[in-house]
């Protein structure tokens, strides 16, 4: 089973602030009269560029937002049905010009900057897909979530096999008992984002290169080369270990296992991550309690390169289990299954469990769209339902940042009052990033 990268999926405590900018117009969201969408693509370096030019094949890309002119003209140089849209800095200053025209907002940007765009386009009526994860820190994924419910918008969040077949298969199966009682999860990535440089700074910033607009609402702190071109995703002042992969290696388990929220969560981590960097790899254990008649259930999250990953007991001996590299296991008391990277090709192991299993009833929900992107624009038009809307996405993330936090602060077990939304024995790691900015600049108007 291989893992299955973005781009040929395709093919087969905040309180509400100031709204911000007066002249900005409130408008319902909806389909433009020709029934395409007036798309606004927001964060278009990298896979953001890929996803606009997927919507501008059938849809109404009408302006691209990027802060870093450079890099946005590198990424959209061979995408042609992308050239001539106008290229905005600002997203706020976008919206005071044309938000009128603008049905839906796409947002591509750094992790850290999620939260701020997308609630900005929720509270101007705009239907919203944001990618992974969601946001930053629990506090914004909290109140992002209620705030997408106040609002009569379809939101999306960016973990692509969501959508595809096989995550309702495995919940089929699930529901249906075909390998029993499920208890434990393993979940496994070799992917990371480490570094031992530190950032060089200060730096020349590049006249392209807006860096107030970059940092968003995010503490101040001086431009560094060593944050260019994705390479953010390195420091915790921009990003978490676990977001990247995690919201498509965890959502199997979440998704089939209804796990709502854990009561607590533990990583042990080889080497802790120096200030402003991330860890290597650890492994990060939640516990979920006992859900209507469901058991509890302990996930484990084995991250990064030189950690053991334990054999899955029902994988037969001989046989490769190339998702250890990227994926997950769902072990049951009668057999388990195991779930690519992005919840593709999903199985039943030992194999003759597999081949004796009836095939489940068909209870889970599938989308009439062909993948994550299409799923959200038919349903921004009343053709579809959108799979991963901020109500289910936004517990999700919760977990993960969660699992950001406690790699951060190793070696202790975490205890996550979720009503209350508090750690309850760990004052410092309540008190730190990854639960809440620290000294967010909302006085600019941000969202």
């Amino acid at each position: 089973m291989k893992s299955i990268n973005r781009r040929s999926f395709l093919k087969t405590s905040l309180a509400a602030s100031a709204l911000g900018v007066a002249p900005f117009n409130i408008l319902k969201a909806g389909p433009s009269p020709n029934s395409k969408l007036n798309i606004a693509c927001v964060g278009v370096g990298g896979m953001g560029s890929s996803d606009a030019s997927y919507f501008a094949r059938d849809d109404n890309v009408i302006a691209l937002c990027d802060v870093d002119e450079a890099r946005h003209n590198k990424c959209i140089a061979g995408k042609k049905n992308l050239h001539g849209i106008k290229l905005w800095k600002d997203y706020r200053v976008m919206f005071d010009k044309i938000g009128k025209e603008i049905d839906a907002i796409y947002t591509g940007t750094p992790d850290h900057v999620h939260f701020a765009v997308s609630m900005f386009a929720i509270r101007r009526g705009k239907h919203v897909y944001t990618q992974k994860p969601l946001c930053h820190t629990v506090n914004e994924v909290r109140v992002l979530t209620e705030e997408s419910k106040k609002h009569k918008v379809v939101t999306q969040m960016g973990h692509q096999g969501h959508s595809g077949s096989s995550s309702a298969t495995i919940r089929d199966w699930v529901r249906a008992g075909s390998v029993g009682e499920i208890r434990e999860v393993w979940a496994y990535s070799r992917k990371n984002y480490w570094t031992k440089v530190h950032p060089v700074q200060p730096s020349e910033c590049p006249t392209t290169l807006q860096w107030d607009l970059f940092l968003n609402r995010a503490e101040a702190i001086p431009f560094g080369s060593s944050y260019m071109n994705r390479e953010w995703i390195r420091f915790s002042h921009f990003s978490g270990v676990v977001g990247d992969m995690g919201a498509h290696i965890l959502d199997a388990a979440y998704y089939s296992l209804d796990l709502k929220t854990p009561t607590s969560v533990r990583a042990e981590v080889p080497a802790p991550p120096a200030p402003g960097l991330l860890p290597k790899a650890g492994v990060i254990t939640w516990e979920f309690p006992v859900r209507g008649e469901r058991p509890p259930v302990t996930m484990k999250y084995n991250l990064g390169p030189e950690i053991p990953y334990p054999r899955p007991k029902d994988l037969e001996e001989g046989r490769k289990g190339s998702f250890l590299d990227s994926g997950s296991v769902l072990i049951g008391t009668e057999g388990s299954i195991i779930v690519g990277s992005h919840s593709q090709g999903g199985r039943i192991i030992p194999e003759a469990r597999m081949k004796e299993t009836p095939k489940p009833p068909e209870v889970s929900f599938r989308c009439k769209a062909g993948n994550h992107l299409q799923n959200w624009v038919m349903a921004c038009k009343g053709e579809d339902e959108a799979m991963s809307e901020f109500d289910y996405a936004g517990p999700l993330s919760e977990i993960i940042v969660l699992g950001d936090l406690a790699m951060m602060h190793p070696g202790r077990k975490l205890l996550w009052d979720a009503e209350n939304m508090k750690i309850t024995n760990d004052d410092e790691a309540n008190n730190s990033l990854f639960m809440k900015r620290l000294a967010p600049r909302d006085d600019m108007n941000w969202y």
